[in-house]
């Protein structure tokens, strides 16, 4: 495993624990399924879309763990594959934080 491959093994890990906390602040906002529901179907979209982004991230995990050098130039579409995949982990990881730090916010931990 090589460092790059490493620091985007770091990347999805984080992805999928910052994940699970901003669906956990779902948990928060169980009564406003009555009082505020346009919040409360907002608070739901964040949790199936975190939902899904976990399992995707799960997913990517076992792939890095079975493939674990990046494809040879000869490999293609596999080596364009990669790299898409790991342009697009940085792209969910800031999306990833920003949600997050949008949840505590709002949860008012923060």
């Amino acid at each position: 495993l090589s460092w790059k491959g490493l620091i985007f093994l770091i990347v999805y890990v984080c992805i999928g624990a910052f994940t699970v906390i901003a669906c956990c602040t779902f948990l928060n906002h169980g009564k406003d399924y009555k009082d505020d529901p346009e919040t409360f179907r907002q608070e739901l979209n964040v949790f199936m879309t975190g939902i899904v982004n976990i399992i995707i991230v799960h997913m990517v995990l076992v792939l890095n763990s079975a493939i674990v050098t990046m494809p040879k130039k000869g490999d293609e579409p596999y080596r364009s594959l990669a790299i898409v995949m790991r342009v697009l982990s940085v792209i969910v990881f800031v999306n990833t934080v920003l949600n997050l730090w949008v949840q505590l916010e709002e949860a008012k931990y923060l």
